[in-house]
């Protein structure tokens, strides 16, 4: 089933379930062993290795990480189709974002050029339309939801039950869908890709410098492409690697040695993490461990997101 379908389809089901909760009861497990176009991560007492021991200092110290519970994630970056249907049922004053060709226009290409907070408010859109404790909270909106906005006096609180970017420890637990490699196919950079066949390997497995910047403005292969165009990983992922770099919910700061249980980064701070890549990347920004931050006030035609939603008990 096409995705922008099945978007409208949650959002009336979401809204349904809603209006059935009571005033005393307003929250809504979500337990159900389907969601549309998500996908479950079984990371329940599950642990990894986070970070590498490279020349890439922000990747280091190689930490153990475990989590608390499973969560589900979106399993593409989320759509044009998706975004717009969301955020036109959720907000009166919402303007579509400023998707144009060459860089990829349709209801299944990702969607771009948006702020942390222009995310965030998707995010808290499903989770109202669920009858979910929203995540993130804020005072005032500045600027335009789904058009370059700030949340002022921004908090969040990923204990809620509500739709969520992910962490950085989610992201790269999911990207891994446990392989150790650099890349979740089994490969490692350097000196990789090193030839035709290592291209063609990893043309199928994402949209990044090689199958799409190279080409140039004029080829239809420049810019981002459609969603799930490339293969999956382990766990049934799409576009981990490449596509668009991706929204997280942590504030970007360094690691310590010490192991760590759901972490989500720190209260505060000036740039928000971004992961996995985008189209006009080579591939050594498309590693697992690759990280880099922008500040939530910035937006690119190489940002996209995905969410991720909590099992309740």
């Amino acid at each position: 089933m096409n995705r922008s379908i099945i978007a409208i389809i949650l959002i009336t089901l979401l809204s349904l379930i809603m209006l059935s909760c009571s005033d005393d009861d307003n929250t809504t497990d979500i337990d159900d062993e389907t969601m549309p176009g998500m996908v479950l991560i079984e990371a329940a007492d599950a642990q990894f290795e986070m970070g590498s021991e490279t020349d890439y200092e922000d990747e280091s110290p190689v930490h153990n990480v475990s989590f608390g519970r499973d969560f589900w994630m979106d399993e593409s970056e989320v759509t044009q189709a998706e975004y717009d249907s969301v955020m036109t049922a959720a907000y009166a004053d919402y303007i579509l974002p400023d998707w144009n060709n060459p860089y990829g226009v349709g209801d299944e290409y990702p969607a771009y050029t948006l702020e942390w907070g222009d995310a965030v408010l998707y995010c808290n859109a499903l989770s109202r339309f669920a009858g979910l404790d929203s995540v993130y909270s804020y005072t005032s909106i500045s600027g335009t939801p789904g058009n370059l906005c700030e949340l002022e006096d921004m908090t969040s609180d990923i204990t809620k039950s509500g739709y969520r970017l992910p962490t950085e420890a989610e992201w790269e637990f999911a990207y891994r869908g446990n392989a150790t490699t650099d890349f979740y196919w089994g490969k490692d950079y350097d000196p990789y890709p090193a030839n035709a066949a290592d291209s063609t390997e990893f043309n199928s497995n994402a949209v990044w410098y090689g199958n799409s910047w190279e080409y140039g403005g004029d080829d239809p292969q420049y810019g981002t492409h459609q969603v799930r165009s490339g293969l999956p990983n382990a766990y049934g992922l799409y576009d981990m690697s490449g596509n668009l770099w991706e929204w997280c919910h942590d504030w970007y700061s360094g690691y310590t040695a010490d192991s760590q249980i759901d972490p989500a980064g720190p209260e505060s701070g000036s740039w928000h993490s971004i992961r996995g890549g985008s189209w006009a990347n080579h591939a050594e920004y498309l590693r697992a461990t690759n990280r880099t931050f922008y500040a939530p006030c910035y937006y690119y035609y190489l940002i996209g997101f995905r969410t991720v939603l909590p099992v309740t008990d």
